[in-house]
């Protein structure tokens, strides 16, 4: 098999598509219960109420909270591939479980599980790109893996939409279980390893990996990534489906048929995150040719914030011009801070760089979903009004942006990882 490996070595790009490829996959299981439990029947069916749906939705987030950190300082010390391979592992465990009752704890105890993969699995990817990329293209690397993200989240709400309204919620799962083993396999055969032997880094790099953490760039992504998290995988992620049924009444005929409500959140799910799938490796490609990428995500974040502007609105034509801007906007910051963390920070500090980061990260996808249904629960605000609630977050966010980018420098020789990979994959 070592043998069988060393001769099919894939190339940098080949290797972001694989992961890329992989991720989508991975979320199979997961992006499914974002379209299926805030629906009433649906959550009956499974014995939790509107509450647990909340607590269950952020579980996986909170999860994170504790495991992100020591999965960055694992990539710092370990190699990636039985890490990576492990991560779908545990996301194909994550459905096996939600399958083997009802209640809240099946889903809680697989929430948990799933939380402990994508640690894994995000930080095990973004630390791959970084170490396979450099300046010209770090971006746009990053943005194919966006792109595959987005896809996956897509394709997922609308296969387990589809398959809940059919059959039922346990039969998506199980299907997930197997295509994503199956995933796995193909990494144990596919997947390089990237991780570098420090011995080899020339003296100067050396030094530059021996820096402490660097707080100036760890702030402003913080703050950054926890507002947009907060609002694209938190409030938006977990009230879609009620939006929908605010602005279109429940189901909806479309070419004839009748869309039961599963199905067309689903498919709204999947079709608003095209823009998106689009855009991220096109931003990317931006700020590297700029050079510029902090003020790349400030613009992006105020197209964003008109785009949920408009979604607040209750005509349907002008509310879907908002979902389009959203979704175009939406992932910037997710694609361009992993680049600007490879650009700025040293090798030696990285895993725990993006475990600080992701967990902050998580905590923004944590407080969403629970307190938007909440509040929507308790009548305190409209969807409408809380995407203008969301609408000054994203402006915090833009300030942040902003300020980081006036220290923003145009030269390449002030970064810290420029030089070309030196781990052995074919270009």
């Amino acid at each position: 098999m070592e043998k069988f490996m060393s001769r099919k070595k894939l190339s940098p790009r080949g290797t972001v598509y694989l992961l890329g490829i992989g991720t989508a996959i991975s979320l199979l299981g997961e992006s499914t219960l974002y379209i299926v439990l805030p629906m009433a029947h649906f959550a009956s069916q499974l014995g939790v109420t509107m509450t647990m749906v909340g607590i269950i939705l952020g579980t996986n987030r909170a999860t994170r909270l504790f495991t992100n950190g020591p999965v960055g300082y694992l990539y710092e010390r370990m190699n990636r591939r039985p890490l990576l391979i492990t991560s779908l592992c545990l996301a194909a465990l994550a459905s096996l479980i939600y399958t083997l009752g009802i209640g809240f704890w099946p889903l809680f105890i697989g929430r948990v599980t799933w939380g402990l993969a994508w640690s894994l699995l995000w930080i095990g990817s973004k630390t791959v790109i970084l170490e396979i990329s450099d300046e010209s293209n770090r971006g746009t690397f990053n943005g194919i893996y966006q792109m595959f993200f987005l896809a996956g989240v897509g394709f997922a709400s609308l296969f387990g939409g589809v398959v809940a309204d059919l059959v039922n919620f346990q039969f998506g799962q199980r299907l997930a279980v197997g295509v994503i083993l199956i995933m796995a396999f193909v990494l144990f055969l596919l997947l390089p390893e990237t991780k570098q032997n420090r011995n080899n880094l020339d003296e100067p790099e050396k030094e530059k990996t021996q820096e402490l953490l660097k707080w100036n760039i760890i702030i402003p992504s913080s703050i950054t990534i926890f507002i947009t998290r907060f609002i694209e995988r938190g409030v938006l992620a977990a009230t879609a489906s009620l939006w929908i049924n605010t602005l279109f009444g429940g189901n909806v005929h479309l070419f004839g048929y009748l869309l039961p409500a599963a199905t067309l959140a689903g498919l709204f799910n999947a079709v608003k995150l095209l823009p998106g799938v689009s855009s991220a490796p096109l931003v990317g490609y931006i700020s590297d040719k700029l050079k510029k990428r902090w003020i790349v995500i400030t613009l992006a974040l105020i197209m964003c914030g008109v785009g949920l502007w408009l979604m607040s609105i209750d005509t349907v034509s002008i509310a879907l011009v908002g979902v389009l801007l959203a979704s175009l906007f939406g992932g910037s910051s997710e694609t361009l801070i992993p680049a600007i963390i490879g650009d700025e920070v040293g090798q030696r500090t990285s895993g725990r760089t993006m475990g600080i980061i992701y967990t902050i990260a998580d905590l923004g996808s944590t407080l969403g979903p629970f307190l938007s249904l909440a509040i929507l629960d308790s009548m305190i605000l409209t969807i409408s009004e809380v995407y203008i609630v969301c609408i000054g977050l994203i402006l915090i966010a833009a300030i942040t942006t902003f300020i980081a980018s006036r220290k923003e420098s145009n030269s390449s020789s002030k970064t810290t990882l420029t030089k070309k990979p030196t781990i052995e994959l074919e270009d």
